[in-house]
């Protein structure tokens, strides 16, 4: 690295102005999960911008009707807050089985984001909770993404030159949502996930509302299996609903045979979690009935 190899500003501009002269190849330290792995191994990139100094990435608070999560929060922040389990019940599940303390100590939203892995937690249920990130540059100003949108592929987001994830916003759960996360590995809450699956639905007057179902390590990107959602929308809950959504949504996901597992595998856990999960919120649904609330 040069004299400006390795840049740590204390505010937004600062991160800002260091990124928009920056060399093709620079890279965003905040956590260092991912990157440190990198540059252990020899990696090296021609400048390093440390933001974890830089107070403007830390916000964790509702405002403006949703729940904002600056870029670097951290997943142990996310755990700690009462807040986040409150309004975003299911990012708190996706953290809660997010490697180990040691590592949630130091991982943060914004790098699990632009990580871009298939198989990242906070990602995935991000995507099913229908959150928008937003991206702030010298440049181009304030910009917002869903995350569909952001995460184009392994490890190929939508960032452009100069640009950095400020906040994601979350939209504020209703009283009547059911959240659910299911994850798969030898050791799911230290391991990288051999299939995950993200569940926010309500149901409301009996019917299912909005369903959002994301699955993750089954295909390029975190996907939204959209078939089986449509299964559910407008229709009581049932344990025949629940197994021929389960069922569309298997037949969805594009897993691959790698060294973890097999494409089938994935395929038959993706059904069983989306199964697992529904049940839950028939359950769930059945319950409030009983006791009147």
């Amino acid at each position: 690295m040069t004299e400006q190899g390795y840049v740590r500003p204390d505010n937004l501009a600062g991160a800002l102005d260091a990124l928009a002269d920056a060399p093709e190849g620079t890279r965003v330290l905040a956590g260092g999960t991912d990157l440190m792995v990198h540059l252990r191994a020899g990696k090296r990139f021609p400048r390093l911008v440390n933001v974890a100094r830089v107070s403007e990435l830390q916000a964790l608070r509702v405002w403006g009707g949703a729940l904002e999560v600056g870029a670097g929060v951290t997943v142990a922040r996310l755990l700690r807050d009462a807040e986040v389990r409150r309004h975003a019940a299911l990012l708190w599940q996706a953290a809660d089985r997010f490697a180990s303390p040691l590592v949630r100590s130091r991982a943060t939203v914004g790098g699990n984001l632009v990580n871009a892995s298939p198989a990242a937690d906070l990602t995935l249920a991000l995507l099913a909770l229908d959150a928008r990130v937003e991206l702030v540059s010298r440049a181009g100003g304030v910009r917002s993404l869903g995350v569909d949108e952001l995460v184009l592929g392994p490890g190929k987001t939508a960032l452009g030159a100069g640009e950095l994830v400020r906040t994601v916003r979350v939209p504020l759960a209703k009283p009547t949502a059911f959240h659910h996360f299911e994850k798969s590995g030898p050791r799911p809450a230290l391991e990288i996930s051999v299939a995950a699956v993200a569940v926010a639905l309500r149901i409301e007057d009996g019917r299912v509302v909005e369903p959002r179902i994301a699955c993750g390590a089954v295909a390029p990107v975190p996907l939204r299996v959209v078939p089986a959602e449509q299964v559910l929308a407008g229709r009581e809950l049932t344990p025949a609903l629940i197994e021929e959504a389960a069922l569309a949504a298997a037949k969805v996901v594009r897993p691959i045979d790698d060294v973890r597992a097999t494409a089938l595998y994935r395929r038959r856990l993706v059904a069983a979690f989306v199964r697992r999960s529904l049940t839950a919120a028939l359950d769930s649904q059945r319950v409030s009935h009983a006791t009147g609330s």
